[in-house]
């Protein structure tokens, strides 16, 4: 069997988001879809609970199944060779023990059950510190900014985001680009390679970003005499990370940002009008330390687009 694409479902909004954007990777990548209900007495999706009320576990196991059967059908697999999956255990747990062998796991952003509570809860944070491959978070529809602005409707630089028209109307969604974040570690090389394949799949273009990291001065003569070097050796870190992360790479059309801001508010900006943000599990730098840290909680919680957070190269 190829691998396969595994998606965590309780039959919420959110996680049939994360199933429709699941099979339109799989259809991308020519992969099948395995979509996991995970469920137990002990922490039933209210879904269930609504349809079973105090029925027995046979009563609850048949629910699970109709659930599972009927967001598969809502989400429109189309074509997509889907299997099914039922498992008694905890989200986390069930997710985890599937990973080896998937091309990567999909969950939504929000949900009313413990394998969607991805941002309050532990179950991402732990399937992503925890297995091998690829996690996508999927961002529903309703998280989307009207035209793509910023919460104080400005970029760092004053300019319109890149692609963006002058009255702020999104590009085609094949245009919008895979945006990337960068530090120049070995780990962002993988998180880079990531991303060049996933923006040749959808021909869109590559924005590669590298975050200085906004800072105070003592001596703010010393940071203008400094700031032509610093963004030198910015740009060299940042083209030698390139070199390296597509050397072997399928062609795309790939763009360069080395931003003065912190790196979670550079990656959100860029994010804006992106159809995927994509991070390295562990980075330094800017990046450092990006899952017990601010960057990869700020994301999740505010990109307007899925987030793919990709594990080291090893």
């Amino acid at each position: 069997m190829d691998r396969t694409i595994l998606v965590g479902v309780d039959g919420s909004t959110g996680s049939e988001e994360a199933l429709r954007w699941a099979f339109r990777e799989a259809r991308l990548r020519r992969r099948p879809v395995t979509a996991l209900l995970a469920w137990g007495t002990d922490g039933l999706p209210r879904e269930l609970h609504r349809r079973a009320g105090r029925a027995d576990h046979a009563e609850l196991e048949a629910s699970a199944v109709a659930a599972l059967d009927q967001a598969i059908e809502r989400a429109d697999a189309n074509g997509v060779e889907v299997y099914p999956m039922l498992v008694e255990a905890a989200p986390a747990v069930a997710l985890e023990e599937n990973a080896p062998g998937a091309e990567m796991i999909v969950v939504g952003s929000h949900g009313h059950g413990p394998i969607t509570r991805v941002l309050a809860g532990s179950v991402a944070q732990t399937v992503v510190n925890h297995v091998q491959v690829p996690v996508v978070v999927v961002r529903g529809r309703t998280a989307q900014r009207p035209g793509g602005q910023r919460p104080n409707g400005q970029r760092p630089n004053g300019q319109r985001p890149n692609g963006q028209g002058p009255d702020g109307e999104r590009p085609d969604s094949q245009r919008r680009p895979v945006v990337v974040g960068v530090d120049g570690s070995g780990n962002s090389v993988g998180a880079l390679r990531w991303a060049a394949q996933a923006a040749a799949l959808r021909r869109a273009p590559l924005r590669v970003v590298f975050a200085l990291g906004r800072t105070d001065p003592l001596y703010p003569e010393l940071m203008i005499s400094g700031q032509v070097d610093l963004l030198r050796r910015a740009q060299a870190m940042l083209d030698e990370t390139v070199g390296k992360g597509l050397a072997s790479a399928a062609e795309v059309a790939v763009d360069t940002v080395v931003a003065p801001d912190a790196p979670s508010v550079a990656l959100l900006h860029e994010a804006e009008l992106a159809q995927l943000l994509v991070v390295g599990r562990r980075g330094h730098g800017g990046f450092a330390d990006l899952l017990l840290g601010s960057v990869s909680h700020q994301c999740l919680l505010h990109a307007a687009c899925p987030v793919a957070v990709v594990h080291d190269e090893a």
